[in-house]
Order: C-alpha cells, then structure tokens, then sequence
C-alpha cells in the first residue's frame, strides 16, 4: 500500500500529474527521472477515449496519446523497464472501463510493476465499496474522491472508508486552469478539514505559485496536470515551469 508518511514529513506534498507516454514515453521518463527530487508521488493517466473529468486541454492530450499508441499494456511494459515505480510512488489515474474485463489479472500486472494505488472517476462509491476487498487483496489503495456537490451523509461515509489520501475537487466542473482559486472549493475544504486528519489533496485548478502558497496549511497536497499537459502541447520547457511555481524549493 502506499507509505503516507510523506504527508506526515511535508507542509505540502507535490503531485504532477501526466498523462502516459506524452508526448512520449522517452520524453516523460527522462523529465521524471531529472526531477524525480521535487516529486513525492506521482499522478500517471492511462489515456481514454472519454475522459469525463478532463477538460478541453487534458482531453486533447488523451485523444494524443491514444493516437500514438499508448495502452495500459505497453505503460506497464515501459515502466517494468526503468526504474520509476521504486524512487516515486506512483499511482495510476484510469477508467473503470481500461481494467473491468479480466480485473483481477490487470491488478495483479499492476501491482507487480511497482503501483501503489487508483484513482478511478469514474467508479461509484457504492460499486467501489464493492470492489475494495480485491484492491486490497492486490494491496493497491484505492483513492476516493470528494467534491463540493458531495452529500454531507456521503462525505462521512467517504471519510470513513478512505484509507489513502482523498482527492479533493476543488470546482464543480472539469479539469483546467483557473486564473484563482474558487472560493466555493476553498469553503468546502475547510469544512472537510475538519472533519478528518486524513491527508487532504486539492485537485483541479492549480497553475500558479500563489495557488500552491494559499493551499499550505490547509491541504496535504496538490495536483498540478492540466498546467503541465498544455505546456507540452506547447513545446515549452517543463523545467521553467517547474521553477515558475517554485517547487524547486520545496526540498
């Protein structure tokens, strides 16, 4: 399972988020492995045909990647070759849909290459009560998601049944980048806040310094993709923009 200690050890735990094997998997493999310091755990997305979370940015990039291949299969082949999954934490954002034929055997290849959890959109709560035992059995976390539209009788159930960090969406809609931080997700995180010692990850949103300064103190971490995914798709350099947001300094 994975080791959250590193929610004990940071203010903030960052996790960048990418989406497999683009713009391929050489580029991604070597952009990880020169700052794999600055990483504490990793969001990798299998691409899918409908990413229902995703915005127009993090869509174009899944639609990219299919386009060039890119599988569960042949993720779990490239990362059985390199080293990642034993120095980062890696954990697999997918659909239902890429694991449901066949579940257990595809949890097993999971597993064994080196992945420590799930983050699954599109898998309801009742239906992933159901399904914990097997992730268990397969010793993968399964992340589970909190939302401002989220029931308060379902966000405790939620909070009770969490054994990972739980992901917050912080805006009711879909991935992408925000000029600020909507109140309304900010409002909700503080309610949840205190609610739970459970480690705490804001998702959606974040793309500049002052977002990750304001979240200090009030989540455990953040997730940073759609900001990254554009940049890509622009052929600008990750690294600057990693200096940008000043996570460089963070070790």
């Amino acid at each position: 399972m994975m080791n959250l200690t590193k929610f004990q050890e940071k203010n903030l735990v960052f996790i960048p988020f990418f989406v497999s094997g683009f713009p391929s998997y050489d580029y991604l493999e070597k952009l990880i492995k020169r700052n794999k310091k600055y990483i504490d755990i990793l969001e990798l997305g299998i691409p899918f045909s409908d990413p229902v979370a995703d915005g127009p940015v993090l869509e174009e990039v899944n639609y990219e990647a299919i386009k060039r291949g890119v599988t569960l299969e042949k993720t779990l082949d490239w990362l059985s070759k390199n080293k990642i999954p034993q120095e980062i934490p890696i954990v697999f954002l997918l659909y239902l849909n890429t694991i449901y034929d066949d579940l257990e055997k595809k949890l097993k290849d999971i597993k064994e290459v080196g992945i420590k959890g799930l983050v699954i959109p599109d898998l309801p709560l009742e239906e992933a009560e159901n399904l914990m035992p097997i992730f268990k059995k397969y010793q993968l976390d399964l992340v589970l998601f909190l939302s401002p539209t989220t029931r308060v009788e379902r966000r405790k159930k939620i909070l009770e049944l969490a054994e990972s960090f739980i992901y917050c969406i912080s805006v009711k809609g879909v991935t992408g980048e925000r000029d600020t931080l909507p109140e309304e997700g900010l409002k909700f995180v503080k309610e949840v806040r205190k609610e739970t010692e459970k480690p705490l990850v804001w998702g959606f949103g974040v793309n500049k310094k002052e977002h990750i300064e304001s979240l200090k103190g009030l989540v455990n971490g953040v997730i940073v993709g759609s900001a990254f995914a554009k940049r890509m798709l622009e052929g600008k350099d990750i690294e600057d923009y990693l200096k940008e947001l000043s996570i460089v300094s963070w070790v």
